[in-house]
């Protein structure tokens, strides 16, 4: 049980250099860690919905809300009513929110490249056990 304790320790520290604290203490350019998340799963969820970020952050629908509305204030997304249902509010990025992922992706590789860099062996083995950890989550 002590290992799994500095296991949680380790998680808690990579959490904390690809988290809040980003890349030299700025996290995604000008967008907190809820707004990327969110930015995330639009892109990458055809017709999104607020419920569904709301459900993504483990928001109120109200939290979600907001987030989206912030989202939208600085132009990273749009947002359209469903052609099925007129209540629902379809979510989707737009070229600036599009750059802003791809952007910070290659910034987050290219640190989680060095990183890996300094381990000696098993790179590929961390790697997929990241990977397979983050899936059950």
């Amino acid at each position: 049980m002590k290992d799994m304790h500095k296991v949680t320790r380790a998680l808690t520290d990579i959490v904390w250099q690809f988290g809040p604290k980003g890349i030299n203490g700025e996290c995604c350019q000008d967008l907190s860690l809820p707004e990327f998340r969110a930015l995330q799963k639009i892109a990458e969820t055809p017709s999104c919905n607020v419920q569904e970020i709301g459900l993504h952050l483990g928001f109120t629908k109200s939290g979600a809300t907001r987030v989206v509305g912030r989202l939208d204030k600085k132009g990273c997304i749009s947002k359209q009513k469903s052609p099925e249902d007129a209540r629902i509010c379809c979510l989707f990025t737009t070229e600036k929110g599009q750059n802003i992922l791809a952007s910070v992706a290659t910034q987050y590789a290219e640190q989680l490249t060095v990183a890996l860099g300094k381990i000696e062996k098993n790179k590929d083995d961390i790697q997929k056990s990241i990977l397979a950890l983050a899936k059950v989550l």
